[in-house]
């Protein structure tokens, strides 16, 4: 919901077509919490968010991990990457 309402928000229309192109474009950084910003893939729509590493009392640590990181976005070192998926975002 906070990204169509971001969108909705940049754009001042609700087109649809015009919110999803908007969505997955690098135009549209979202809010997370603690300081990253969010997007989706382009390739397939995916979020991209951080993942926090717990323990029953504390915070350990926020993936990704430093020393994995990727060429173009540290977030895609989680998960698979464009060439290793087969699917594709209309």
């Amino acid at each position: 919901m906070r990204s169509i309402a971001s969108a909705v928000s940049k754009l001042r229309q609700a087109d649809p077509m015009a919110i999803r192109q908007l969505e997955i474009s690098d135009q549209l950084p979202l809010d997370g919490f603690k300081g990253r910003k969010l997007s989706y893939r382009p390739w397939n729509g995916q979020l991209r968010q951080p993942i926090p590493i717990v323990q029953p009392r504390a915070l350990v640590s926020t993936s990704p991990q430093d020393g994995f990181l990727h060429p173009f976005n540290e977030m895609d070192s989680l998960g698979y990457d464009k060439p290793e998926v087969s699917c594709r975002f209309p």
